[in-house]
Parts: structure tokens; C-alpha cells; sequence
């Protein structure tokens, strides 16, 4: 058997909308940081689920949740659920050398502490277990850190601390495949129940202040996010890392990035043509708008859905 992957990971939207952002506009070093760190987790997150896709025993994943409970709201990187028991995986990929002293953490290069990644482990667990039992299930659980970077070392940890580090994900994936993997229609009605509880979130809030006439425009380069692109008859390339895709292609996902950026701004020829900084025939762009959209007509004012 294959696990089955009941909800995929897909690139957070906040990640998302600030790597727009940066390559658009200068971030504050804050900001910056802060994007920098969303992207390494999520990218130990996607290195996480590429080794669970190797599982034989049967099981459910479910990756990437948000929820609700007891009037707070906690974030789940990966669960797993197996016939008997739900392992909860909180991710972490952390590069460097780390230690604990007196139960809490701190990186070592320069001294200051971190925030306890057991404690988070802990709070996920408690208000889990508080989520489930509200439907009367009272299934195992099983938390543990999986520390996904080959370059993270941790020092004076405790022989009970409940994780996996980078070499001993194989372990980790025999410990899973031993386990009893007959699952029912109670398991899968476990799954929906925590999709059903799985909240939106809003990641515009926490994006900083910007404004239309404050970014740069032009058409970003999906490798590599450079504006540095030249545009012919039928695609577009990048003149930093030498990236071409069509000229169809460029235009929707311009098209789509300026829906992100601003989703009260209307969809039109006009519009797309001022934020693509005037690099493509106005023609073009609305045989493609017109191809790939509906058109909701209002003479003058009409626009794109």
C-alpha cells in the first residue's frame, strides 16, 4: 500500500505574496528575514512529505493545517494517521549547531536563545487532543520534531526528546512502515472531520504597508523573480538566468500576480498592460484575457473574471 495524501502542500500564500512583493519593492531587512525563514520551512516541510511518499504502510497525510480551538488558533505541519495511532510532525529546518541548557534552546554561533521548539510541539499536542476529544475521538498521539537539514547539529539533547533528526529519517520511515496499517471508513471520516475544521488563513494582514504606484512594474521571471526580461513575438526570457516560457503563459501569471497583489483591481487589457510596464501588444493581451477569462460586459467598464 501507498499513503494516501489527503491534503497536499502547496506554497503558502503569504510566501507567495512577499516574494512578489521583494521583487517589486524593497523590504525592510525585517520583512526580509522573516520571508527568508517562511520559505526554509516551508522547504523542510516539502522535504518531509517527499520521504513520507516513500512509505509503504498504509496510511492518510495530511499536510499544512490551521485550527481553531479553545478560542486560540495553532498551525499542524504534517499528520499522519495510521490504524491505531496519529503522529503529528512539527517541522523544523534548522541549519547550524544548537544546544540546550537547562531545557531551553540556543544557537550556538551566537549565544541567544530560541524559542523552545519542544514547547510548540507540546501547545500543538494539548490543543490537538482537545480538538479531537470534542468528537469523541480518542485515537493515540504521537508528537516528535523531524529536523529535516543534513547541516543542523543539535548538542546535549535528551535521550527522551521526541524527535528525529536528519540521520535518522530512515529509522523514522521504518518505525511508520511497522506499523498496523489496516484503515477503515473511520479513519477517512477522521480526515474529513479535520479537513472540515481546517480554517483559512488571512495572510494579508501580517504583509507590510504598499501601494500600487510605490512597485516597480514589468513582468517577473517565475525562476528566478528578476524584472530583467525581454520580451519578442512569442515568449519571454529572462536576461539574468535564462529562463523562457511563452508569451501566453507570462501574460496569465502576470495577470494572476496583480489579482494577488491587489485583489480589489479589475482584470483588464489596460490594467495589465501599465502593470506589465507596456511589454506587450494590447492586442495580445486581451486575445488572452478574452481565451482564458469571462468577460463581464459593461461597455466602457467592462472587465475580466
Amino acid at each position: 500500500m501507498k499513503p494516501n495524501f489527503i491534503k497536499l502542500r502547496t506554497e503558502p500564500l503569504e510566501v507567495t505574496l512577499l516574494k512578489l512583493l521583494r521583487s517589486r519593492f524593497v523590504l525592510s531587512e525585517e520583512t526580509n528575514n522573516y520571508y527568508l525563514s517562511k520559505v526554509k520551512g516551508y522547504e523542510g516541510e516539502c522535504c518531509l512529505d517527499s520521504q513520507l511518499a516513500t512509505l509503504t504502510s498504509n496510511s492518510l497525510i495530511l499536510g499544512d493545517l490551521l485550527f481553531e480551538q479553545s478560542n486560540t488558533t495553532f498551525q499542524i505541519d504534517t499528520l499522519l494517521l495510521s490504524q491505531k495511532t496519529i503522529y503529528l510532525f512539527e517541522v523544523k529546518n534548522f541549519e547550524g549547531d544548537y544546544y540546550i541548557k537547562n531545557g531551553d534552546w540556543f544557537r550556538k554561533s551566537t549565544g541567544k536563545a530560541i524559542t523552545n521548539p519542544v514547547h510548540q510541539l507540546k501547545r500543538c499536542e494539548t490543543l490537538l487532543r482537545s480538538l479531537l476529544h470534542s468528537r469523541n475521538i480518542r485515537m493515540e498521539i504521537e508528537p516528535y520534531l523531524v529536523f529535516t537539514n543534513p547541516l543542523f547539529t543539535l548538542y546535549q539533547a535528551p535521550l527522551d526528546l521526541p524527535a528525529f533528526f536528519p540521520g535518522q529519517l530512515d529509522s523514522m520511515l521504518k518505525k511508520l512502515n511497522r506499523s498496523p496499517s489496516e484503515l477503515n471508513g473511520s479513519h477517512q471520516q477522521l480526515a474529513q472531520f479535520l479537513l472540515s475544521k481546517h480554517v483559512i488563513d488571512n495572510p494579508y494582514s501580517r504583509l507590510p504597508e504598499y501601494r500600487y504606484d510605490d512597485l516597480k512594474k514589468g513582468v517577473t521571471c517565475r525562476k528566478c523573480m528578476s524584472l530583467n526580461v525581454a520580451v519578442t513575438r512569442y515568449t519571454t526570457k529572462c536576461s539574468a538566468c535564462g529562463h523562457a516560457e511563452q508569451n501566453t503563459s507570462s501574460i496569465l501569471q502576470t495577470a494572476k500576480d496583480l489579482k494577488l497583489l491587489f485583489p480589489d483591481r479589475l482584470l483588464t487589457p489596460n490594467a495589465i498592460d501599465h502593470w506589465s510596464n507596456h511589454m506587450y501588444n494590447r492586442r495580445v493581451i486581451q486575445n488572452v484575457l478574452r481565451a482564458n477569462y469571462q468577460l463581464i460586459n459593461k461597455g466602457k467598464n467592462s472587465y475580466y473574471l
